[in-house]
């Protein structure tokens, strides 16, 4: 229970900090507003995302997360199955990987051949 009310409290301090710290930005119409009628806001409004900056953040978090789920298998692994089934897991993880780099997913900057 006290866990939970500090995780709360946590939340809302982080909240405040970043209402706070970025109150100014958020009521500020130029810099939000498009362009209209010869008017001209203070900063590019729209900001670039790289595709494949995405793709390789979200491949990150997956492989991640599966080597975070693979930390307390030697753990657990207390027969030939459990070895069985770690095995097979890395070869799931290797061929998405190798799936993934012949693809080209994994490349930061494309080539044109």
């Amino acid at each position: 229970m006290v866990s939970l009310i500090l995780s709360m409290l946590l939340v809302v301090v982080v909240y405040l900090i970043f209402v706070l710290m970025f109150y100014k930005n958020m009521y500020d119409m130029e810099s939000v507003s498009s362009y209209e009628c010869g008017f001209e806001p203070n900063s590019y409004t729209r900001m670039y995302f790289s595709y494949r900056f995405f793709l390789i953040s979200i491949l990150f978090i997956i492989f991640d997360v599966e080597i975070s789920l693979m930390l307390p298998l030697p753990f657990l692994m207390e027969s030939e199955v459990g070895l069985w089934v770690f095995i097979i897991f890395l070869l799931i993880l290797m061929v998405g990987l190798m799936y993934e780099y012949f693809c080209g997913s994994l490349d930061w900057l494309e080539v044109h051949n």
